[in-house]
């Protein structure tokens, strides 16, 4: 049948029957017909942008923070991030002025003179400095190890038998320096216990076991308890709050290291959930 406009201007004729055939179909059939014509032309349309709309799904699925302006916390926890490959060299681009390492206030200054010259005069001009080359050294660690010699005594008017105290700053056996490194290691960055150990034995040269390592980190954990609850405090206090999370690993269990970060404050928390109800309180 035709499938062209008329020649009086009327819409082509797309059924395959006649137009009389069409008039003498009852009202209710044709309005069916007009129905299943409307749904037939959508699906069509829908079928022509199906592939799209699914480039565009898919195209979503594959943006990371390193394709997009979208924050790292974005990410999946589950899939390593991919590094782009590297467009040149490292380091700074030729000709641009190099910071250099900065002087720090030295503990000894020592002059070096240049050698006589090869010609054989020997004699040489009033000498200028010209560089400072800092060499950083660490000196030998001695630890000060302190001996409290306890003593008793009876008393010469009862005879009780009395044994001096161990003075209660030195309770414990590790000073606040050492106490504070050993926190320092194992919670700021997350070294292992038996690490913690080796580094006081091949270094500090201190014999400790894994149970005085644990009870050192839970010291130092109690102690900073007042400061964590004071930032908290102004934290959640604060008008506005910036939050974001990453994935943490504590014992091979994926959790999230939170922070919130304010005009004063920056509080972080680990929690085992990924949930916007995590500061709250």
């Amino acid at each position: 049948m035709m499938d062209s406009a008329s020649t009086d201007g009327n819409p082509p004729w797309r059924f395959p029957f006649s137009q009389t055939e069409w008039d003498q179909t009852p009202g209710a059939v044709q309005a069916h017909v007009l129905t299943l014509q409307t749904q037939l032309h959508a699906l069509q349309q829908q079928h022509h942008q199906l592939p799209q709309q699914v480039d565009t799904l898919q195209g979503r699925l594959n943006t990371t923070s390193t394709t997009s302006s979208k924050p790292p916390s974005s990410d999946s926890p589950f899939t390593k991030p991919t590094r782009r490959p590297s467009s040149g060299k490292r380091g700074a681009r030729k000709g641009h002025p190099g910071s250099g390492a900065t002087l720090l206030e030295p503990t000894d200054v020592q002059h070096v003179y240049p050698a006589p010259c090869t010609c054989g005069h020997g004699a040489l001009g009033t000498p200028t400095l010209y560089h400072t080359h800092q060499v950083i050294e660490l000196p030998p660690i001695a630890m000060e190890i302190t001996h409290f010699l306890l003593h008793q005594a009876r008393c010469v008017g009862c005879g009780v038998l009395l044994k001096a105290d161990i003075p209660s700053a030195h309770t414990t056996g590790y000073g606040p320096r050492l106490t504070a490194l050993i926190g320092e290691l194992g919670g700021m960055h997350r070294t292992s216990r038996r690490l913690v150990q080796d580094f006081c034995h091949s270094v500090l040269h201190i014999p400790m076991s894994l149970g005085a390592v644990q009870k050192v980190i839970d010291r130092a954990s109690q102690a900073i308890v007042p400061h964590y609850e004071a930032i908290a405090t102004l934290a959640r206090q604060a008008p506005v709050g910036y939050i974001d999370e990453t994935p943490w690993y504590c014992h091979n269990t994926l959790q999230w290291l939170w922070t919130m970060a304010t005009e004063t404050v920056s509080l972080y928390l680990i929690h085992p959930h990924r949930s916007n109800n995590t500061f709250a309180k």
